[in-house]
């Protein structure tokens, strides 16, 4: 894509928010590779630890060489952050904000993040308008939920989905090593969402498909899920069961959650898998809570070309739509076609992203409501598609 040069007024400052994905920082690298064609002559900086830098005065220029391989490097390479900004236009977080922004000539400032963070653009749009300084703002989509409203899929699910699929390939295929296994549970993220979970239906491209799937958009029963888990077992000697951190009973209470919140008043997950593994070790069943955790958005060396590519795109499609005049927007991706896979990028207001999480579609669930549909297969394949060649150096990762 090749775009003439336009003059700068300004400067560009750059953040990452909420929870990392492995490929969060190829969002960065579209971004610099925009500003070099579009807005050269401005400088770019980055807020460390998300808005922290912002409140505290604090920017950081960017210099390219000093840069490592930022296409496979897991985390947030400038540092992350979860804060609720205060809807207060005169508040001191806000009057923080703008001076900062006004310190460093700051044009367009752009936070790479998910939902919520989508509320944090909207927020510091606010703050400007009622300070009347002119800065541009925009959101660069990631999440590994999958879960922001409007567009297709969110840059890091499909490197999730990937790490997802093939560990219940593995975790499947190693219990086959025996003539009577276990009832194996494996538990994902998806507090909310059920998409992470679903990702695992893509071993039964394999021959290895989960026995059960549970999602939070299913009202989960303990008793019916260790019937037929159970069941399952003693008919074959195998049982795998996958299921979300999110799942609620009949009343949407979390069958496991610890009493804990972020700053957005989100609860804290994880345990769901220990839970139901002790429930069938009381039963006299031989059994393992496997909880992916953490690995499935910092497993790097199992990302996604697609995903890599895709993320770097939004990066460069939200600065190339800010020198055009737009603020106040998240860049969407709208899929064209499943077979050939193809996209194209748009726009969407923040606001109808902004603290909207959306379900994972009905026609995915399967109607026993255990497991999933093999309409997912079209919708996910493609987002898992290719590997980066320079992933590794010496056998680990090449950061």
């Amino acid at each position: 894509m090749t775009i003439t040069k336009t003059s700068s007024k300004g400067n560009i400052c750059y953040l990452q928010s909420g929870g990392p994905t492995s490929v969060i920082n190829a969002s960065f690298l579209g971004l610099l590779q925009a500003k070099k064609e579009l807005l050269n002559d401005s400088k770019l900086y980055v807020s460390h630890f998300g808005v922290t830098g912002l409140l505290n005065g604090h920017l950081e220029e960017v210099i390219e060489a000093k840069l490592p391989n930022l296409n496979v490097r897991p985390g947030a390479y400038f540092g992350s952050l979860r804060k609720k900004l205060p809807e207060a236009n005169d508040s001191s977080e806000a009057k923080k904000i703008v001076s900062t922004l006004k310190k460093y000539n700051i044009r367009y400032l752009l936070l790479n993040g998910g939902n919520d963070s989508m509320d944090s653009v909207k927020k510091i749009s606010d703050y400007l308008k009622h300070s009347d300084y002119a800065c541009q703002v925009a959101g660069i989509p990631k999440t590994i939920d999958n879960d922001l409203a409007v567009s297709d899929h969110t840059p890091g699910y499909g490197s999730s989905a990937k790490f997802i699929a093939n560990a219940t390939l593995a975790i499947a295929i190693d219990d086959q090593s025996y003539e009577k296994g276990r009832i194996n549970v494996i538990e994902t993220m998806g507090r909310d969402c059920g998409y992470l979970a679903a990702s695992s239906y893509l071993s039964s491209l394999k021959g290895y498909a989960p026995d059960f799937i549970y999602v939070p958009e299913v009202p989960f029963d303990v008793i019916l899920t260790k019937k037929k888990a159970e069941e399952k077992y003693m008919k074959t000697g195998h049982c795998l069961v996958v299921v979300s951190e999110g799942i609620r009973d009949k009343d949407n209470n979390f069958v496991a959650a610890n009493k804990q919140s972020d700053a957005f008043g989100h609860t804290q997950m994880g345990g769901v898998a220990s839970y139901l593994a002790s429930l069938f070790m009381d039963d006299g069943y031989k059994t393992r809570a496997i909880e992916i955790s953490l690995m499935q958005r910092a497993g790097s060396f199992v990302s996604s070309k697609t995903d890599i590519d895709e993320a770097k795109q939004v990066g460069y499609q939200a600065l190339k739509e800010m020198t055009l005049g737009k603020s106040g927007f998240m860049v969407i991706i709208k899929r064209v076609s499943d077979k050939p896979y193809q996209v194209r990028y748009d726009t969407c207001p923040v606001e109808k992203i902004a603290d909207i999480a959306v379900p994972l579609k009905k026609e995915y669930i399967s109607s026993s409501l255990d497991n999933i549909t093999p309409a997912f297969i079209d919708y996910v394949l493609p987002l898992i598609q290719g590997e980066e060649k320079d992933t590794f150096k010496d056998g680990l990762l090449n950061i």
